[in-house]
């Protein structure tokens, strides 16, 4: 009996043990619409969350829900936010500049001025198919077309209105054109113009993506296309090239960075 409780009470040590062993990892990014926040284990995300604002009390949730031993944020808005001191409090925390090291090699001629989600998604990209180059198209509130090449190096890209932005800026810079709401039409020619505005905006996105897409290839035989951003799943089936769309390539690069530095 002595005996059967001792090994009870071993079993119960090793697995409290084991608990205390398995150790997470959070990545934050803050984009200018919608928050993303990725949860890892073992190089697998767990759990994931897309929010349109980030709090301290979602945060401090976040944190007595699982045992984080380490975190990265990247942002592209403000940085002294609230819930950045509670994470620093709880777990060492990398908050990704220009000067944090990277997997990939950054040709960016002014990095300082480099959205860090950019470069996240190029690390995303190159780590999970290295030896390739990487068109990385980020559909959000504005869009990026980003290259890196086969060696690993970022080399930069391209920035332009988002589908929202292009519709809302005919609105507020013209006196009579509508607001209008995003949709695709089978048809390309406008019959009206509702349909104009919403041709110009979609389809003027289209034909500049695939525009991109056509240009590059020229330039690198070898290229994978990779679709991510809030508009992504609206885009994918919209364009001729075959392309993978990934909403998670900024989270699952962020991981990577944070495991470089460790």
């Amino acid at each position: 009996m002595i005996s059967t409780i001792c090994l009870w009470s071993s079993l119960a040590l090793d697995i409290s043990n084991i608990r205390r062993t398995v150790r997470h990892s959070l990545c934050i990014d803050i984009g200018n619409s919608r928050a993303k926040i990725g949860v890892f284990l073992d190089d697998v995300m767990v759990s994931s969350d897309f929010r349109a604002q980030l709090s301290q009390e979602y945060v401090q949730r976040l944190l007595g829900e699982h045992d984080f031993d380490s975190a990265i944020i990247s942002s592209t808005r403000y940085r002294n936010m609230a819930f950045v001191q509670a994470i620093k409090k709880a777990v060492p925390l990398i908050e990704l500049s220009y000067e944090t090291a990277l997997p990939i090699s950054n040709n960016y001629s002014t990095p300082q001025t480099l959205g860090m989600d950019r470069i996240a998604a190029a690390v995303g990209a190159y780590t999970k198919i290295p030896g390739y180059a990487h068109l990385i198209i980020d559909a959000g509130s504005c869009i990026t077309l980003d290259v890196v090449n086969e060696k690993g190096q970022f080399l930069g890209g391209n920035i332009s209105p988002g589908i929202y932005m292009r519709i809302k800026a005919m609105n507020d810079h013209t006196d009579k054109l509508p607001l209008v709401d995003i949709a695709y039409h089978d048809d390309s020619i406008g019959r009206d113009t509702v349909m104009a505005l919403q041709n110009g905006a979609v389809r003027g996105t289209i034909f500049e993506i695939q525009a991109f897409i056509d240009h590059m290839k020229f330039r690198f035989p070898r290229i994978n296309t990779i679709l991510t951003g809030g508009d992504a799943d609206f885009l994918a089936n919209k364009l001729e090239s075959k392309i993978l769309a990934n909403p998670y390539l900024v989270l699952e690069g962020l991981y990577k960075i944070l495991k470089h530095n460790a």
